[in-house]
């Protein structure tokens, strides 16, 4: 075990080898940047060179993109010359990591990635990779049975921070991004103290200091409190406990005016019997919870690889409260998009990042808003889910629907609670599902913008788009391996423009490539060519991932008026259309016309990306012309075409031509730019 406050020293055996340099060297992160060779400590050079390999290091073993470094670096404001002094501190960080190094390209430690750099480092040599594979561990051995030896596990992964801040000392440690990984200290001392108190009392000092260098940067963090009260209570030290809890009573009611939650006032009327603090039947928790009744973590796991998406988290993580604030309402935030553009996987991703700051539960419903075989879920059996989730299911249930919300609003009162709704079908399956005690988080996820709940329920909307280049680069990577990318950099390339930057498309071609390891990706590439203009590159058995499936439960959706101008939008060759276009392409009232493409919008198949301009994803293009091809005779076709050029139908030779541009062979490449034509 490591002492709390002195630096980790690690075996040899664990240590990174550079069999050319034969040098052991340790990357730390957890408290201040530090690097070490054989145990001498590295001159790493100016604060901007040393945030910089906090910011490799933070996404280490992934790849940095060139385009994150600088926007971190310079807070979005970067100057000309800013991708230059990133490569020049990237080869400053090269000679200090490799002095004898004489070729970039053989450099074994800092490589170049896709559209960026990579610190290849792994659990040996790195103290963030280390700590979250001992947690990891840790929560395993739980899960097992093995309590104790997953209190060894946590203790040991607390003892590798010298602090709860990441990068402290640099001006970078602010940034969301190193927060959020400090709040993975916090949490991990929570899991921490509640297995050391039930299954190895005798670490309970061990767990002491996290838990209190915790409370420093977070002291309005009542769970920590109430932990920190049992742990003195469970080593003899009463009447510091009792001091704990006046201390954070008396913070409480001058700073914030609140008097303590349900968790710490359970804490102290525990420590006033002198009872033993309980422990649920699994002995894995033990200290009293914050409100009533279990506190469940039924988050499913984040999906993997998370890549990208660096603006839209940082979206997520500002509608938050600053840690340690108190916010004075519950936050709603609603994910919107396309089908297949990652909400869901942004959602879970921002979930996992910030459960700790809701130690009374997290909770995940799906909606079933657009499923491939059952109905929406109603708002009664998404209550009865969230009920059972927290251990308050009533039984039996009433009957009512006003009598079963009543009991809802009643369990989730004084709660603080982060409620995933994933594939919202409508507000109002969502609305009866919000909580309304202070400090609560409801994310929500649909193909519909929701924008009633921003009208009554003060939800912030947060409309997700297809990926940029970078960001599909990076996911690929992340996928395919940087080798892989390396070796066929263009067709790489060319599989994240052929997919419109779809997360959803990309790991479909992606699966493709990992079940052929043997193909180029230029075969890939070609097949997709061979395509264009249909779905039929991306098609498959599974209903969750082939796109044409996942596509038409959108579609299915729609008005009869709005599904007919979807189809007949692939004759405008233009990349987006106006009203006046759609009208004449409808034959519809101008009233009607402007009323489908608000449906189209709402439901994420349009995008009115400029005021009475819309345009469409290349691949709901391709989606649209099989739908035309299918679905509107040779007449109807020829008649749209000729209202809008203005010219009466021709017969059958025009009608029989090729319904171009997106519903013959091809779709034009120079459509292409941007992901939304």
């Amino acid at each position: 075990m490591v002492t709390p406050g002195v630096p980790p020293v690690w075996h040899e055996r664990n240590c990174e080898v550079n069999p050319e340099m034969d040098a052991f060297v340790r990357y730390s992160i957890l408290g201040t940047v530090r690097v070490t060779r054989d145990g001498a400590a590295l001159a790493l050079g100016p604060p901007k060179r040393m945030a910089l390999l906090a910011l490799l290091l933070l996404r280490a073993p992934g790849p940095l993109p060139l385009s994150e470094a600088v926007d971190i670096l310079w807070d979005d404001d970067p100057p000309p010359s800013a991708v230059n002094v990133v490569h020049r501190h990237i080869g400053a960080l090269r000679k200090t990591l490799e002095p004898g190094l004489r070729s970039r390209t053989k450099a074994q430690r800092l490589v170049r990635a896709a559209d960026g750099y990579r610190l290849l480092v792994d659990a040996a040599s790195s103290d963030l990779l280390h700590f979250r594979e001992l947690r990891s561990r840790a929560q395993s051995a739980v899960k097992a049975g093995d309590a104790r030896k997953g209190a060894q596990d946590f203790v040991e992964a607390l003892d590798l921070w010298q602090g709860p801040t990441v990068a402290a000392g640099t001006y970078v440690a602010q940034h969301p991004l190193f927060t959020s990984v400090g709040h993975e200290f916090v949490a991990t001392a929570k899991e921490a103290a509640d297995v050391v108190l039930t299954a190895a009392p005798a670490m309970t000092e061990a767990v002491l200091p996290a838990l209190r260098r915790a409370v420093d940067c977070h002291p309005f963090d009542e769970a920590l409190h109430s932990r920190i009260i049992a742990a003195l209570a469970a080593t003899g030290r009463q009447a510091e406990a009792l001091r704990q809890y006046e201390s954070i009573r008396r913070i409480l009611a001058e700073e914030l005016g609140v008097e303590p939650g349900p968790g710490l006032r359970a804490a102290q009327e525990h420590l006033l019997r002198n009872q033993a603090v309980p422990q649920d039947v699994e002995g894995t928790v033990a200290v009293p919870g914050p409100g009533p009744g279990p506190r469940p973590a039924r988050l499913p796991m984040a999906h993997h690889p998370f890549a990208g998406r660096r603006e839209a988290l940082s979206q997520c993580l500002a509608a938050l409260p600053l840690e340690g604030e108190e916010s004075a309402r519950p936050t709603t935030v609603a994910i919107c998009g396309m089908p297949g553009v990652g909400k869901t996987a942004l959602a879970l991703h921002w979930a996992h990042l910030v459960a700790a700051r809701f130690p009374d539960g997290q909770v995940q419903v799906d909606l079933q808003g657009h499923h491939a075989s059952r109905p929406p879920l109603g708002p009664a059996a998404a209550m009865v889910e969230v009920l059972g989730a927290l251990g308050a299911r009533p039984d039996p249930l009433p009957e009512s629907p006003t009598e079963l919300s009543a009991v809802y609003r009643e369990q989730l009162a004084g709660r603080r609670l982060l409620i995933v709704l994933d594939d919202a079908n409508d507000c109002e399956q969502v609305r009866p599902l919000l909580p309304g005690s202070p400090g609560c988080l409801t994310i929500v996820t649909s193909r519909r913008r929701l924008e009633g709940l921003t009208v009554t329920d003060d939800a912030r909307p947060l409309l997700l788009p297809p990926m940029t280049g970078p960001e599909g680069l990076e996911l690929l990577e992340h996928r395919l391996g940087p080798d892989r990318v390396r070796a066929e950099r263009k067709a790489v390339e060319e599989i994240v423009d052929l997919c419109g930057g779809l997360p959803l498309a990309m790991a479909v071609v992606c699966a493709r490539a990992l079940l052929h390891p043997q193909f180029a990706l230029t075969a890939l590439v070609a097949r997709l060519h061979e395509t264009e203009g249909s779905l039929a590159g991306f098609a498959g058995h599974d209903a969750r991932t082939d796109i044409r499936s996942v596509f038409s439960r959108s579609y299915e959706t729609l008005s009869p008026g709005a599904a007919a101008l979807f189809r007949l939008l692939v004759l405008h060759a233009a990349p987006d259309i106006t009203l006046q276009a759609a009208t004449r392409l409808s034959g519809a009232h101008p009233r009607s016309t402007r009323e489908h493409l608000a449906e189209l919008v709402d439901r994420c198949m349009l995008w009115e990306q400029a005021p009475g301009r819309y345009t469409c994803h290349v691949l709901l293009r391709s989606y649209a012309a099989e739908l035309l091809r299918g679905t509107d005779g040779q007449e109807a076709i020829s008649a749209a075409r000729a209202r809008m050029s203005g010219q009466p139908p021709q017969g059958g030779g025009a009608a029989n031509a090729p319904l171009a541009p997106y519903v013959g062979d091809a779709v034009p490449p120079q459509h292409r730019s941007g992901r939304i034509v």
